[in-house]
């Protein structure tokens, strides 16, 4: 037999080998940018096509398509952080009721199921709304059919959904009578983790009128209420007017909605989202250009940034399509900007008073000439935003993905001419979709279309801005009085070495990092596993990364991780919460030299107790409580150990 031939074999079954005892550490992401992996099989026409993130790295992909059939169905599958499909790579429907469905919108509740809401026609072709509960290996939750949300035969204009912490799944929508004088209803409703409808009185009106409405959304309180926003059109201009309703079905805006934009313009779009107690809203008016608008309301209804709000830029050209995340109780916003013939991606972020912090005109995400447009961004889960766009530029005839990552300082991480998520050749494409990995990366989801054929792709981009991440599954632990740090890599050169650092400074800059040790690449496989124990003369939060160099290469840098490492201490240390911002539960280490009595107090940002640990008798060395969110709203708070004489407090984030 042909020792080349033999050679492959064996390679081919050492990988086989690898990726059964190693399959969290391998993907199956493509590295190449040329060449995305497509996500599902055989797609005839797919529209409304939406990506959300599962909380554990994967993600949920739902669509519009017609196969075989005159009326359109609605599909989905869902894939984990290696790019691998649960179930069927064709899709399964979300529903078997019979009847064509259309425009589905979803959200991923925190237990990691999802939520689809769609418009479907009955027997009779009337338009109803209906909404199902799915899980990640295919399951339909709420029946085979889904449940039927509406049965008022009237026409459905909009709707919108949420769902909140305790997985309840809040909806809002819009109503046609068409049989009187057109008469518009803005409805809302919600639902328990079962399916069950919370009550009779949240099936009623909000709010109705003569005047158009349009372009519903809700965003749940937190405390099973919702705040309810839509587009009117008054006195010939197009308003934007809310409400905030409790759980009872009470206003508590007044009896009247809010108007919220100014009464002197048309309202183009808006977009809204819960920062804290309070929502933030960005607003796009018609005038000569463009431009947008955003402010902050309170749960009491108080425009807290003027009442016309503040001006998004001050940049000459149309501003259009603000995206905007969330990020320590301040909003980074990206928009674009089109001036004299050309479009740029721009960036910005506000703090709660609504400072501007990188400047006056925010950043330009590059500068090349040609047109960037249709981003989308989202928080990294390690205090950044990734952002992706689609970028055509000079003397290229095709539109290509790029996407970049942005500390809170504003500065680029990744190359300053972004990294490229999508190049192939003669493929026009739409409906991107960008949502975070959950370890500093992102994952892009989009449809491309060339010679006729229309499909769904992927494509991974790790922390590192790299394909194929240099360095996968970065992590550091405590092992007895030591710090264990490990990590795979992938797709090595011949020659490198990685240069484990630490340090005990939170936000480190580059010269307050210490060098614990260096290792060599193992020559064992495309894939190797390393791990490297440090003895550190530090105690309290010690911060470690790994630097992966080589000459035919720029280094790449790991993640950051963070450990509480206490060693022949003589005092009490209280340690940072782990993890960091956290949306449920967090662990908190603290060591004591000898046994001892100890009070842990919370507080909220505005220095009132939520919760209160008091007079727990804790062994000698460390120990560890587990803080539980419970219902408490996003924000910043802060936590304090008092032992005897000893007081100690830290920071610690909940994100919604």
């Amino acid at each position: 037999m042909n020792k080349g031939y033999l050679h492959i074999k064996t390679l081919l079954v050492s990988l086989i080998l690898f990726l059964l005892l190693y399959d969290n550490a391998f993907t199956q992401w493509v590295n190449d940018p040329s060449s995305n992996t497509k996500l599902v099989i055989d797609p005839v026409d797919p529209i409304n096509i939406s990506a959300l993130k599962d909380f554990n790295g994967g993600a949920y992909v739902f669509w519009e398509d017609k196969k075989g059939s005159s009326e359109s169905d609605i599909y989905f599958i869902h894939f984990n952080e290696n790019g691998d499909v649960s179930f069927r790579a064709d899709g399964k429907a979300v529903s078997t009721r019979s009847g064509a469905k259309e425009n589905p919108i979803a959200f991923v509740e925190p237990s990691g199921n999802s939520i689809v809401l769609w418009k479907g026609y009955d027997k009779r072709k009337n338009p109803e709304l209906y909404i199902q509960k799915l899980s990640k290996n295919g399951l339909r939750l709420w029946q085979n059919e889904g449940l039927q949300l509406t049965e008022s035969r009237l026409e459905k204009v909009d709707y919108s959904l949420r769902a909140d912490k305790r997985g309840y799944a809040h909806i809002s929508y819009i109503t046609k009578n068409l049989n009187s004088s057109n008469k518009f209803s803005v409805r809302y409703q919600a639902l328990t983790p079962s399916g069950k409808f919370l009550s009779d009185s949240l099936k009623g009106n909000l709010y109705s009128s003569n005047n158009t409405i349009s372009e519903t959304e809700i965003v749940p309180d937190g405390k099973s209420g919702s705040f309810v926003f839509w587009l009117e059109n008054q006195n010939q201009k197009t308003l934007l007017c809310g409400q905030y309703v409790d759980s009872t079905g009470s206003k508590k805006w007044g009896k009247k909605p809010l108007t919220i934009s100014k009464t002197t313009s048309n309202v183009i779009s808006y977009t809204v989202g819960k920062l804290g107690n309070s929502i933030y809203v960005a607003i796009t008016y018609q005038g000569t250009n463009k431009i947008v608008y955003q402010n902050l309301i309170s749960d009491k209804g108080k425009f807290l940034w003027g009442n016309e709000g503040k001006l998004l830029t001050y940049q000459k050209g149309s501003q259009t399509n603000p995206q905007f995340s969330f990020i320590d109780s301040s909003v980074v916003v990206s928009w674009t900007n089109e001036f004299e013939k050309q479009k740029d991606v721009f960036i910005q972020r506000f703090d709660v008073k609504g400072n501007h912090l990188w400047g006056n005109n925010g950043k330009r995400i590059i500068n090349i000439k040609g047109n960037q447009f249709g981003q989308r961004i989202v928080y990294d889960m390690k205090n950044g935003v990734v952002l992706a766009w689609i970028d055509k530029r000079e003397n290229n005839p095709n539109a290509n993905l790029y996407i970049q990552k942005v500390d809170l300082k504003g500065n680029f991480v990744w190359d300053s001419s972004g990294v490229m998520i999508s190049s192939s050749q003669n493929m026009q494409k739409s409906y991107l979709n960008l949502i975070p990995d959950g370890d500093g990366g992102a994952i892009a989801v989009f449809k491309g279309t060339s010679d006729k054929r229309n499909d769904i792709y992927g494509q991974k981009i790790f922390s590192t801005g790299t394909y194929a991440s240099q360095i996968l599954g970065f992590n550091a632990q405590v092992v007895r009085d030591s710090v264990k740090v490990f990590w795979y890599a992938a797709n090595e050169n011949e020659g490198t070495t990685y240069s484990i650092f630490r340090t005990g400074i939170e936000n480190a800059k580059e010269n307050d990092w210490k060098i614990a040790g260096s290792l060599k690449k193992n020559n064992k496989s495309e894939t190797n596993y390393y791990e490297f124990y440090d003895w550190p003369d530090l105690n309290g939060s010690i911060y470690y990364r790994v630097v992966q160099k080589n000459e035919k290469t720029q280094p790449q840098y790991s993640t950051v991780e963070k450990v509480d490492y206490f060693r022949d201490v003589e005092s009490i240390m209280l340690g940072q919460n782990s993890p960091n911002p956290f949306s449920s539960t967090t662990a908190i280490s603290f060591y004591l030299p000898e046994e001892d009595e100890i009070t842990f107090e919370f507080f909220n940002s505005n220095i009132e107790t939520v919760k209160k640990i008091e007079d727990v008798e804790y062994p000698a060395g460390k120990n560890e409580i587990v803080f539980d969110a419970e219902n408490l709203p996003p924000g910043i708070y802060f936590y304090r150990l008092k032992v005897g004489k000893f007081v100690d407090v830290k920071k610690m984030i909940i994100a919604e």
